[in-house]
């Protein structure tokens, strides 16, 4: 059973009540991503903002931060 890291924030790309199998997030690249392997990972909100901001990447009802926990086979991604 892989361990479970530490919960992370991600921008994601869909409608929040649906975070479930198909979501999308916002890759490192600041592309749209389906693998949890490629999600952009923040330690903190502002971490986020950050990043959403020097990408022109704008929040709305689907695109935004929420946390997501990680296995170690999603962070070799």
């Amino acid at each position: 059973m892989a361990k479970t890291k530490p919960t992370l924030f991600v921008i994601f790309a869909g409608i929040q009540q649906q975070v479930a199998f198909g979501t999308c997030s916002i890759a490192q690249d600041a592309s749209l991503t389906m693998m949890r392997s490629k999600a952009a990972r923040f330690d903190s909100v502002a971490d986020a903002k950050e990043f959403s901001e020097e990408n022109h990447i704008a929040f709305n009802a689907l695109t935004y931060i929420g946390r997501e926990d990680f296995i170690d086979l999603d962070m070799q991604g």
